[in-house]
């Protein structure tokens, strides 16, 4: 196999119209080469995505389903801005040596790698102005604010991630683009697939360490969102500053900690570099530790940015009218694509001058919904027939059934997450002893408010039953590898046998040997292990019902996670388990 060729490919036609030249590049997840469209005789760039193909053969029509919509989000982008790479063509290949894999076709861009040309600059001891970084900003930050303004958030922001077109890539009429637009998160959520490559020791992550954000490493500061790309924005402008990394680090445990360090951040001062008080300023918000300390998104970050360089917005780009919809949600609720409005949206709903058509008469409903019960139900009846077109309407009755199981298997969460947020609101409006409304306790980041109904469960520790009825900060998310190795005063978590130690090496060697903490959820706890941590935190395990409330029922296969219920024989080790907090 040639060294420039690693799925020895070269010369191979794919989806039979795109001709493999050569490789571009490679990395963890994925591999570029530029090919020549057939029929347009144009070149592409092709992105074989190889880190997924140990995916197991049963989830490949469903990861492929969430490719396609993946590059249908990124080609809806792309055509609000031409800052956005564009998605041409999306599918599934098979390499000469049997691998499957997912690709994305995309426009081909002729220019560098912010990461090359940094890396250029750094050896020759070369830092940007601040005036060439202001005008950076002006760059990237407006392509940004278009996908922020639908409540998107890129979530991986690096220099790798920003492709400079052309070679002077200091000028401020240089144009840039984004790629990868979530591409790597969309496959870190699909929660089996992760399962699945586990075992085979892959693992996704969906952000770069050196350039995350403190939400990133864990949710105890909060969910991820804009202000997430804002943080990595200012890092990557902050080693343009200084001409070197901004964060220090060798694991993920290490670039944890300089992220989150309140007594370093890391602004262009703090690298040396030499900037004005106003931007210096600017820089200290758009890195703070707490997301809402931050600028909530692109926009607000860009005006500040402007505002303390003395110039004005670019052309097109008005940042009052970015302010409006964005706010840091509180900790409860996780930021979801597509949930914000868009200022358009609101002016178009706001604009409507037309009545409403009156809703029909209860009568005229009732009517239509027998007429429609009555024809659903002959449709059956005639498909259990033998008469001539039975069989072809049984197998359309069987595709819609899938389609519904399958939409709804997508939905329930988000439906699940608004029906606790309708019960939330219900709970808060009760009147208390004085007649006056109660509000809603302030969770702290990284987790969410609950209200569980009381259990009767006997295996509950005592007074378990009285605080299931009382609102509760439950932890989001399991605890974590790196979240349990911070605890000094925690016990370092052995493996007893050889057989769990050889099931769990796949994972981490973190249970193992005490290195290597993994951001994944962790497993090798005892109940004794997990309620101390918690302790640690001033706080306990939850109860079952609190722990009902906070997690998703319709997850298969679901770990086992820690209550205050004491485990039964047997079952007190290899558990993972969240925190609570009553209110």
């Amino acid at each position: 196999m040639p060294q420039n060729d690693p799925l020895n490919i070269s010369g191979q036609l794919v989806a039979e119209k795109y001709r493999i030249e050569h490789l571009v590049g490679e990395g963890g997840f994925a591999v570029v080469y530029r090919a020549e469209h057939t029929i347009w005789k144009q070149p592409v760039a092709v992105k074989f995505f190889s880190g997924l193909s140990q995916a197991p053969a049963e989830q490949r029509e469903e990861l492929l389903h969430q490719f396609i919509q993946e590059g249908a989000l990124l080609t809806e982008l792309s055509s609000q801005t031409a800052g956005i790479v564009q998605a041409r063509d999306i599918g599934a290949y098979t390499t000469p040596a049997g691998q499957w894999m997912p690709f994305m076709v995309l426009e081909w861009l002729d220019g560098s790698p912010l990461d090359a040309i940094l890396q250029q600059d750094q050896r020759q001891g070369l830092a940007w102005t601040e005036d060439e970084v202001v005008g950076f900003l002006k760059r990237i930050l407006p392509i940004l604010d278009v996908a922020h303004r639908r409540g998107i958030a890129h979530r991986d922001i690096k220099p790798a991630n920003i492709f400079v077109m052309g070679s002077a890539a200091r000028a401020p009429e240089t144009p840039c683009k984004l790629l990868d637009f979530g591409v790597a998160k969309m496959v870190s959520d699909h929660a089996k697939l992760n399962a699945a490559l586990a075992k085979t020791g892959v693992a996704i992550t969906s952000f770069t360490p050196r350039y995350g954000a403190p939400e990133q490493f864990t949710r105890s500061y909060g969910a991820t969102g804009p202000w997430t790309d804002v943080y990595s924005v200012a890092l990557v402008a902050s080693e343009m500053l200084a001409g070197r990394v901004a964060l220090q680090g060798e694991d993920l445990v290490q670039f944890a900690f300089s992220s989150a360090n309140p007594a370093q951040r890391p602004t262009p001062r703090s690298l040396g570099a030499q900037v004005s008080d106003q931007l210096e300023a600017v820089f200290e918000k758009a890195l703070a530790v707490s997301p809402a300390d931050r600028f909530p998104n692109a926009g607000e970050f860009l005006a500040s940015s402007l505002a303390a360089a003395g110039q004005l917005a670019p052309m097109g780009f008005n940042p009052a009218a970015t302010s409006r919809p964005y706010s840091v949600p509180s900790p409860s609720v996780q930021l979801a694509p597509t949930v914000l409005v868009s200022p358009e949206t609101q002016t178009a709903s706001a604009s409507k001058t037309k009545p409403e058509p009156l809703p029909p008469k209860p009568s005229q409903l009732g009517v239509t919904l027998i007429m429609l019960i009555a024809l659903a139900g002959g449709v059956v009846a005639f498909s259990a027939t033998e008469l001539r077109g039975a069989k072809e309407t049984r197998t359309l009755i069987s595709s819609v059934v899938y389609a519904v199981r399958k939409a709804a298997a997508q939905w329930l969460p988000g439906l699940r997450e608004g029906a606790q947020q309708v019960i939330d609101r219900a709970v808060a409006s009760l009147p208390s002893v004085g007649g006056q409304a109660v509000a809603p306790p302030e969770c702290p980041p990284g987790t969410r408010r609950v209200v569980s109904l009381p259990t009767n469960d006997q295996n509950t520790s005592p007074g378990a039953e009285n605080s299931s009825t009382k609102a509760a900060c439950v932890d989001e998310r399991p605890v974590s590898e790196v979240d349990y190795a911070a605890c000094a005063a925690c016990e370092q978590p052995r493996l007893g046998s050889s057989k769990v130690k050889m099931r769990t090496r796949a994972h981490s060697e973190f249970c193992v040997t005490g290195e290597n903490a993994t951001a994944a959820p962790i497993q090798c706890i005892t109940w004794k292990q997990a309620d101390a941590y918690c302790q640690s935190r001033a706080a306990r395990l939850p109860t079952e019902a609190e722990l009902r409330a906070a997690t998703d029922p319709t997850a298969a296969e679901a770990p086992i996670e820690w209550t205050q219920a004491a485990p039964k024989p047997g079952r007190e080790r290899l558990g993972q388990f969240r925190c609570v907090s009553s209110k």
